[in-house]
């Protein structure tokens, strides 16, 4: 575990022991000697993530940080960011290949959150969700927040209803589970330094289900049922994705639903044949900027259910912006290959529900 320290991190100041065999991973924003070079050094660590621009009247002075713990199926950590803006936008998401859900909870300061849609504020006491595969926008004053990023995979098996909230803030000071589920992460990642790798495996699942918790449907036996029916169909949409066949009518078939319930079920996501075709591309985007080097685009589109190459290079261009042989750049951050990627993104690509 490497301890990077910074001024005013209380987190550095008690590392956890050497002799903790099994320790999980840390990783820590470094600072470098010269002071004119922090915020440079700042937009270089979220580089491979974010496009990072510090604002040249931030305050630097008070101190700032990022520190993250890889606990196995999930990434947990804490920020102190000074004045700047972030943006993922549809060429950088396609190269980097990550389809993860980022929740952070503002203790202190407040941003402006744009998703292309829409914008929002966000305030101390509020929590903000980020679908790591939709663009987006920030723009914020000097923050401290704690952050939890969890497969999409793992927040679907708890049935969690949380597709459509990218972008949006959410109060949880005034919400039990939510202030109870901050009070956990709060307590989790001050004390992940002294934690096994085999502590934090139980840990991460206990983080998901609490997560679960905070997103469910409205309370009725109706909307239970209807969540059962939905959290089946999207099963079946992952297990059935290279399938042609793929389509609502077999969906209809499969779950005997009226046209007009399934429409329901989906509505956030602009429909049944929406969601499956975006699933489609973020599996194919996933597929093209796998580790081990990059496959044909034609097997790509195959396994993803596209009739053909051009349909699915035509389909993807229009997500993403680039076409699927130009996603390679992920691989080589700034000249690098995957072996020297900064641990960050390192873990991003590889967490595992």
């Amino acid at each position: 575990m490497s301890e990077n320290s910074a001024p005013g991190d209380p987190a550095s100041e008690n590392p956890a022991s050497d002799d903790q065999a099994a320790a999980i991973p840390c990783d820590r924003f470094r600072f470098p000697d010269d002071p004119d070079r922090w915020a440079r050094a700042w937009e270089e660590h979220l580089a491979s993530i974010y496009a990072v621009t510090v604002a040249r009247d931030a305050d630097l002075s008070a101190g700032f940080g990022l520190t993250t713990y890889h606990f196995g199926s999930v990434l947990l950590g804490s920020v102190s960011a000074p004045v700047q803006r972030l943006e993922r936008n549809a060429r950088m998401i396609a190269q980097q290949g990550i389809d993860h859900i980022l929740l952070q909870f503002y203790t202190v300061g407040q941003s402006r959150v744009a998703n292309g849609r829409r914008a929002a504020a966000v305030k101390p006491w509020q929590l903000v969700v980020f679908d790591m595969a939709q663009p987006v926008v920030t723009e914020a004053e000097a923050v401290c927040a704690t952050n939890i990023m969890l497969p999409r995979a793992l927040l679907a098996e708890h049935g969690a209803t949380i597709e459509g909230l990218h972008g949006q803030s959410l109060d949880y000071g005034g919400t039990p589970v939510r202030r109870l589920f901050h009070t956990f992460l709060s307590g989790l990642a001050a004390c992940a330094g002294g934690l096994s790798a085999h502590e934090a495996h139980h840990l991460a699942r206990s983080a998901a289900h609490l997560c679960s918790a905070c997103f469910q449907p409205e309370e009725g036996a109706a909307r239970a049922a209807d969540q059962l029916t939905g959290i089946a169909i999207r099963r079946f949409i992952e297990a059935e994705l290279g399938s042609e066949a793929l389509d609502a009518q077999a969906i209809l078939a499969r779950f005997g639903l009226s046209r007009s319930k399934l429409y329901r079920l989906f509505e956030a996501e602009g429909g049944v044949a929406a969601y499956i075709r975006e699933r489609r591309l973020l599996r194919a985007m996933r597929l093209l900027t796998a580790p081990g080097g990059t496959p044909r685009v034609s097997s790509v589109a195959y396994a993803t259910g596209f009739s053909s190459q051009s349909a699915f290079s035509r389909a993807f261009s229009r997500r993403f912006g680039v076409l699927p042989r130009e996603t390679g750049l992920g691989e080589a951050l700034s000249g690098m290959g995957r072996e020297a990627q900064p641990p960050l993104f390192s873990w991003m690509k590889t967490l595992a529900a």
